[in-house]
């Protein structure tokens, strides 16, 4: 594996059947996507969640689910597989092969693709800065910069191309890259599924496994609006990572109460003052005194928790 790694420049994915995997693999191949053969419908509805009782991965990539699947216009039974939709995100670059595809163990300025994408993940994960382009597969002037830095840091010929020894220079490297002492990382507030809000991408935007914002896995792209379930001081917890808070606009939501008395109305406002929140309270007296109020992100979450301590009503 870490030879085909080395003279591609892309990590290859392991397949094998899960009976398989218990006496035959250890952690080290954990690095590895795993796509998995495992025959039994009842296996197939638990999505991708884990790969049964293997300690070694802790969720599939790919999954085999049967081998008795009828395609039109073949004749006899298939294999079937699903794809993990992170998995898919991660690797899919748009670009298509349509030239002789032999692999080259070097990378360079102008290069584009899924194997400079990867390149650009692992100089971020060891700590060079793509503060511009970000992993956008594409071999550029600041990943040129990024590879000569690491270069001359490790007493290799400072000449901005991936080559060989390069390659495996990092790959020797990531191997002593541990995950984050849980201790080190940021703390997170969790919002739950009753505050959780939703935000919207402001442009094409890195998930990242830890809290402080390390080892980015897959993108989301711009406009989506997707739902934020905790925060650290600069990113907002998502599901399956992170996202860091300035690549996001919280969407503002409009909250109407209910039966509001003048003197809820005044510790409404007070609260409000108080907590700095810059948003009109815009007040009904007819009939059942109400009022309306637009807010969004953790001012939002504010709002809704000061009314539910109060116990007044509110709809959204």
């Amino acid at each position: 594996m870490e030879y085909i790694e080395r003279k591609t420049s892309i990590t290859p994915i392991l397949y094998t059947g899960y009976s398989f995997i218990k006496p035959n693999f250890i952690s080290a191949v954990a690095r590895y996507p795993l796509w998995i053969a495992r025959y039994s419908g009842s296996n197939r509805s638990k999505g991708f969640a884990n790969p049964g009782d293997t300690a070694i991965w802790d969720r599939w990539s790919m999954f085999q689910y049967t081998d008795q699947g009828k395609v039109n216009g073949i004749k006899g039974n298939v294999d079937i597989n699903e794809m993990d939709l992170d998995f898919f995100n991660s690797i899919n670059t748009g670009v298509t092969v349509v030239e002789n595809n032999k692999p080259s163990a070097q990378l360079q300025q102008g290069d584009s693709g899924l194997a400079v994408k990867e390149l650009q993940q692992n100089l971020i994960k060891l700590g060079f800065e793509l503060s511009q382009q970000g992993t956008d597969d594409q071999y550029g002037s600041e990943t040129v910069a990024a590879v000569k830095a690491l270069q001359e840091k490790y007493g290799l010929t400072s000449t901005g191309k991936a080559d060989e020894k390069t390659l495996a220079k990092m790959m020797e490297l990531l191997k002593g890259v541990s995950n984050p002492i849980e201790e080190s990382l940021p703390k997170i507030t969790s919002l739950g599924d009753k505050y959780s809000f939703q935000v919207k991408a402001k442009k094409d935007i890195e998930v990242y496994k830890y809290a402080n914002v390390t080892e980015n896995f897959r993108t989301i792209k711009k406009g989506t609006v997707f739902s934020v379930y905790g925060y650290t001081n600069a990113a907002w917890a998502v599901p399956g990572g992170f996202v860091q808070m300035k690549d996001v606009e919280p969407i503002p939501v409009t909250i109407k109460t209910g039966g509001l008395s003048k003197d809820m109305e005044t510790k409404f406002r007070a609260f409000l003052k108080n907590e700095g929140i810059d948003s009109e309270l815009h007040v009904h007296a007819i009939g059942n005194p109400s009022a309306e109020l637009t807010a969004a992100g953790l001012d939002l979450v504010k709002v809704k928790q000061f009314l539910d301590e109060k116990g007044w009503y509110y709809k959204q």
